[in-house]
């Protein structure tokens, strides 16, 4: 008891609170250079089956501390869900809280799915017998995740497929065979671009600093290295301008297919689907591939919900200029496709659109044509659209009118006729 008593007067001191908070706070530090209370780690599994849509897929997390607190995930995807923790159904979100030291959340999601908007005909996700090819994000539908102030990810994803199957994601393999996943710019290191598997035919190359790959199932018509060849020239062009080199992409892959898949192309995270009947240049001189190209060298590019007129004018101009400057077509053949552009877009009343398409995007091209004009003339040909954007994109601003037209005044000198208010319908 006398001990006890000594004890007891001897928590009382300052001295001895002020010893225990130093060994807490040396705990603390402890905790945090070991990982356990700052770092989760997130692998993200699905197992693939021949002509399976409806497929298992795991989240597991492992962690000390929990310092991922939350994910959210689109309910209305996901079914036979079960795991670790604690699992809320709320209105259309299914929201996970996984145990302080980790666990996994199991569930179903039917991968198939056909395109949707318009007339589009044909799916932009499907699981077949001979192949599979869909995005991260139909696998793993996150909305959102919370974790501990100052705590960091990092993700993982694991693919099953057939006995035979190649696969083919975003995420090149280190040297375990894992796939660590690495976004581009700051997005959370979930599952996201175009993964294909299935008895496939695959092409790689280099152009310049980045290494593509082109994957297509075997025995369809597709012209892997023709694509490649396409990309050596055109890239060139357009990476130096748009990107510098610490952000630019070190890998793109470009997965096709054919029936039943949508016959068009959409661009994702270092990835690219475009169905293989899309020819690699167009009649009227514009390209497919490199168009995507573009929007994934510019996918950091944040744009107003109504302006989709600009992410689409960029993409088809730039692309088109990269066609003319690489040799690729001559410059007689792109003034006649521009010439066809303002001609088709010549009667847009409004710009101002969610999805820009048809006669807006050409109506986009155009206007972007006449402002690389101005920014040439007015700077000896130091400056272009390119460059335009390129600065805008460094500087992590939302791209919108107001900014362009700032950005170009700054470098004419005084607004650009190509912006002005009677050039740019919709907008006051």
């Amino acid at each position: 008891m006398q001990g006890a008593d000594v004890l007891r007067r001897a928590r009382q001191t300052p001295r001895f609170r002020q010893s225990l908070a130093v060994c807490f706070a040396l705990v603390g530090l402890l905790a945090h250079g070991t990982g356990l209370a700052a770092d989760s780690q997130v692998r993200f599994e699905i197992d693939l089956s021949a002509g399976e849509s409806v497929t298992p897929a795991r989240i597991a997390v492992r962690q000390g501390g929990g310092a991922l607190r939350e994910i959210a995930l689109d309910r209305t995807l996901v079914r036979n869900v079960a795991g670790d923790g604690q699992i809320t159904l709320k209105n259309d979100r299914l929201l996970w809280v996984p145990p302080a030291t980790g666990g996994i959340l199991r569930y179903k999601i039917a991968l198939s799915h056909r395109r949707q908007g318009g007339q589009a005909a044909g799916h932009d996700a499907w699981v077949g017998e001979d192949f599979a090819i869909f995005r991260g994000e139909d696998a793993f539908p996150i909305r959102s995740w919370r974790r501990a102030k100052g705590s960091s990810l990092n993700g993982e994803l694991r693919v099953r497929v057939p006995k035979g199957w190649a696969l083919v994601t975003p995420y090149p393999a280190d040297g375990r065979s894992h796939l660590p996943i690495r976004n581009p710019g700051s997005r959370l290191p979930r599952p996201v671009g175009w993964i294909t598997a299935g008895d496939l035919g695959i092409r790689r190359d280099r152009a310049g600093d980045i290494s593509i790959s082109v994957a297509a199932p075997r025995g369809l018509r597709m012209e892997r290295v023709a694509m490649l060849g396409l990309l050596r020239w055109t890239l060139p062009q357009l990476v130096p301008q748009l990107t510098t080199v610490q952000a630019r992409p070190r890998y793109i892959s470009i997965v096709a297919a054919g029936q039943p898949m949508w016959l068009g192309a959409l661009s994702g995270p270092n990835s690219i689907f475009v169905n293989a009947e899309r020819p690699l240049i167009s009649e009227n001189g514009t390209s497919t591939v490199v168009h995507e190209m573009v929007h994934v060298l510019l996918a950091d590019l944040a744009t107003p919900p109504d302006q989709d007129w600009i992410d689409e004018g960029l993409a088809e101009f730039l692309s088109l200029r990269a066609l003319r400057d690489s040799g690729t077509i001559g410059s007689t053949r792109y003034d006649a496709t521009i010439a066809e552009f303002r001609r088709w877009g010549a009667t847009v009343q409004s710009l101002r659109t969610t999805s820009s398409s048809g006669p807006v995007t050409a109506r986009a091209v155009a206007l972007f044509h006449d402002l690389d004009a101005e920014l040439r003339t007015a700077s000896s040909g130091k400056q272009s659209v390119a460059t335009l954007v390129r600065s805008l994109l460094q500087s992590g601003q939302r791209a919108d009118l107001g900014l362009l037209r700032t950005g170009a005044r700054k470098v004419i000198g005084h607004p650009a006729v190509a912006l002005a208010v009677a050039a740019v319908p919709g907008f006051e």
